[in-house]
């Protein structure tokens, strides 16, 4: 399959060869074994010697186009993933592409809706007032005079990308065979995280839903906006939403020439964001100034291609993982991080201990107004990336959110500190999910487990005793199945302990 593939796309497989050696990676083809095959011969003269293995990964991503470039943008929110020089370059990625020709945009609209284009959308604005790798967004009015803006896919990039996507996970399974690093950073199921993620920003019907949830989710709130889609026109790949005019968030000049309190603006923004996080479960993961205006007292978020989602189980870890930092447990915060997280086989506990002992010994004495919450994320990352635990994608996503929140609240006023605006709703927070209404389902819930796991506990040793008896632990006695099999031992006395108590 990888063979029939590497051929089928022999040419762009060599671009992909020539541009890593042109940026001093050619080494990369010869370890993987596909010089022959490509009838490759890197260049040794890589040009930009005097740039960093960053930047010069940047460089490679940028001249291969637009599915690697968001490719390294989406991988620039993995803080977990990569040393934070290279999240730092990844983070510059910029989508230089010239934007569509009028006739292009054209024929997409057309074909994608069956009429001309003056039929639905009388006076279309041509210039488009963005213009990205993936679409561009033009201003209009529909025939009635409702203005809305139109978000235009590429002509063929969804199947460019699959073939780009193709490749990347190609080169990702012969590192896996050929790299003993590869196998342990488990770079086959990150690239699939990442490809998925990619996939999902090129499927309009998919971001329109997303809108359509966001919706629900603030029908209540009234200075919380996000435009409305209008589904009549809209495919997977054209996207067509209500028109709010707004302004740039980042804009402080406009927003203090409006009479638009900038203390209220951050707090309604940092509440909107912890709001989808930790109560909704369902985030916008891109909340930078370009997707977030400000209409009179009201945030407008836009874009809604890049989203986090957060199950039930997460929320609930999130929450204490918050919870054990207040408390400056440093075993529980251990506890939580190696719950949700990909560690492998060797950790040294200790030594991790120890590292998270010295950050709350940094943070001890310090009030909310103190903390900041970008450089305290930064520096939990840092040593979550130092023992190689790999953080869940959706988790790594609510980071950067954080991150970029922190930054947005900041150019409004460096006074202002995200952890005060944010405790009086974590303080709600705390109250909604650990009541004695939530707290009596819960044990319920634990309860019923509790009696599903003690019927199963009698099977599972009779096929443990069996094995023994036949002689068939002698090679399979690992510590896996026996440290599973005691965890399962300890887990169902200490539930059923706490139900007959209860």
């Amino acid at each position: 399959m990888l063979i029939q593939r590497r051929y089928r796309h022999l040419n762009r497989y060599r671009m992909v060869a020539n541009t890593l050696a042109k940026h001093g990676f050619g080494y990369v083809i010869n370890i993987l074994g596909l010089s022959e095959v490509l009838s490759f011969r890197p260049n040794n003269e890589a040009t930009n010697q005097t740039l960093s293995t960053a930047e010069r990964l940047v460089k490679v991503l940028e001249d291969l186009g637009p599915t690697f470039v968001k490719f390294g943008q989406i991988l620039s929110t993995r803080m977990d993933l990569l040393p934070i020089e290279y999240i730092r370059e990844l983070e510059q990625l910029q989508d230089n592409v010239p934007p569509l020709e009028k006739k292009e945009v054209r024929k997409v609209i057309e074909s994608e809706l069956g009429k001309k284009i003056e039929e639905i959308f009388p006076d279309f604005g041509w210039v488009p007032l963005a213009s990205a790798s993936i679409g561009q967004v033009h201003k209009t009015k529909l025939i009635n005079g409702h203005e809305v803006v139109v978000k235009v896919q590429r002509p063929n990039i969804k199947e460019l990308m699959e073939i780009d996507l193709e490749i990347i996970f190609d080169l990702a399974t012969f590192l896996d065979k050929k790299t003993s690093w590869a196998k342990q950073y488990g770079i086959l199921d990150i690239v699939e995280e990442l490809s998925t993620s990619l996939r999902g920003e090129i499927d309009y019907l998919l971001e329109g839903r997303n809108g359509d949830r966001f919706r629900e989710n603030f029908v209540k709130a009234d200075n919380i906006i996000f435009p409305k889609v209008v589904w009549e026109y809209s495919t997977s790949k054209i996207l067509v939403l209500d028109y709010v005019s707004s302004i740039k968030i980042s804009n402080k000049n406009e927003l203090h020439a409006k009479g638009i309190d900038l203390n209220e603006t951050a707090a309604n923004f940092i509440n909107a964001m912890v709001t989808q996080i930790f109560i909704h479960g369902f985030f916008h993961a891109d909340p930078h100034p370009g997707n977030v205006g400000v209409k009179e007292n009201s945030i407008v978020f836009m874009d809604y291609g890049q989203v986090g989602k957060i199950d039930e189980w997460s929320k609930a870890k999130y929450i204490q993982l918050i919870m054990q930092m207040m408390q400056q447990d440093v075993s529980g915060i251990v506890n939580i991080l190696l719950d949700f997280g990909v560690v492998g086989e060797q950790i040294d506990r200790k030594r991790l201990e120890q590292d998270i002992s010295k950050l709350k010994q940094k943070y001890y004495r310090l009030s909310f107004k103190e903390i900041k919450v970008g450089k305290a994320l930064k520096e939990m990352v840092a040593i979550i990336q130092k023992y190689n635990i790999r953080i869940p994608a959706d988790f790594a996503l609510m980071i950067k959110a954080l991150l970029t929140a922190e930054g947005i609240v900041q150019q409004l006023n460096p006074s202002i500190n995200i952890m005060e605006i944010a405790e009086p709703l974590g303080k709600k927070l705390f109250k909604e999910n650990f009541n004695i209404y939530t707290l009596k389902d819960k044990i319920l819930t634990t309860s019923i487990e509790n009696v599903q796991l003690l019927t199963k506990l009698p099977k599972l040793l009779t096929e443990l005793l069996q094995q023994i008896e036949y002689g068939q632990l002698k090679v399979k006695v690992e510590h896996h199945n026996l440290s599973k099999l005691i965890l399962l031992f300890n887990i169902a006395s200490n539930r059923l302990a706490l139900s007959i108590v209860l």
